[in-house]
C-alpha cells in the first residue's frame, strides 16, 4: 500500500521527506507518494496538513472556522468544539479511500471546496484533518488520537483502525471528542475501543 498526500505543498517533515516520496503535478494541486509504513505516518501527514493550513495565504480554513462560529456566543469553546465536528459530518460525505492507497487530504483544500460550494468526499483520517484545522485556527488546542477496535499486532506494532480530533476546552481542561465520521454513535464507539493513542498537534 502506498500513502498519498494531496495538498498545494510538499511535506515539511524530514522523516517523511527521507521516505522516497515521489511528486506527481495535478493543476496547480500536488501528490505525493511514499511507503506507506501505518498510522503514526499517517497521523503525522494528517498533523503537517493542520498546520500547513493555518499559513494558507487564502485563509480558507479561517474562514469556515468563522462561519461555523458566527452563531454562538463569545469565549463558548465546547460549543466551537461541537460545532466544528458537526458541521464537518454535515458538509461532507463520507467516502472511503482506493482500495490500495491511504489517501490524506490537506484541510484547506477541503475548506476551499466548501466554499466554492462542493461537498468534499472525505474518509476518517480526512474528516479529523479538518475537524483539527477548523479548531487550531480559531485558538483551541488540538490531537489526533488512533483507536483499535481489536487486539491486532504486525511485527509487534498495535495496528489501528480508526481516526480522529480531539480539542480542548480550556475551562476545564477536559478533552473533547469530535468524530463526524461516528457522529450521534460517538458514545457506542467509544465504548468498542480496546486501545486508543494521542497525538498533540499543537
Amino acid at each position: 500500500m502506498a500513502l498519498f498526500w494531496h495538498s498545494c505543498a510538499e511535506l515539511g517533515s524530514a522523516t517523511l521527506r527521507s521516505a522516497k516520496v515521489v511528486l506527481q503535478a495535478f493543476g496547480s494541486d500536488r501528490v505525493l507518494k511514499f511507503p506507506h509504513r501505518g498510522a503514526p505516518q499517517t497521523v503525522s501527514v494528517i498533523i503537517d496538513g493542520i498546520l500547513r493550513s493555518q499559513e494558507d495565504p487564502q485563509l480558507r480554513v479561517r474562514q469556515v472556522a468563522e462561519h461555523v462560529c458566527e452563531g454562538l456566543d463569545a469565549r463558548d469553546y465546547l460549543s466551537e468544539a461541537l460545532a466544528f465536528s458537526h458541521f464537518v459530518e454535515a458538509s461532507c460525505r463520507y467516502f472511503r479511500d482506493p482500495r490500495t492507497v491511504e489517501l490524506v487530504k490537506a484541510p484547506y483544500i477541503c475548506a476551499g471546496q466548501i466554499l466554492s460550494g462542493t461537498k468534499p468526499q472525505l474518509d476518517c483520517d480526512d474528516m479529523a484533518s479538518l475537524v483539527g484545522a477548523l479548531a487550531l485556527s480559531g485558538g483551541a488546542r488540538v490531537r489526533i488520537t488512533c483507536g483499535a477496535f481489536r487486539n491486532a499486532f504486525f511485527k509487534g506494532e498495535r495496528q489501528f483502525s480508526h481516526v480522529w480530533c480531539e480539542v480542548q476546552e480550556p475551562k476545564t481542561n477536559a478533552w473533547i471528542t469530535c468524530d463526524p465520521v461516528a457522529g450521534p454513535g460517538t458514545k457506542k464507539m467509544l465504548d468498542r475501543l480496546v486501545a486508543v493513542r494521542h497525538w498533540i498537534v499543537a
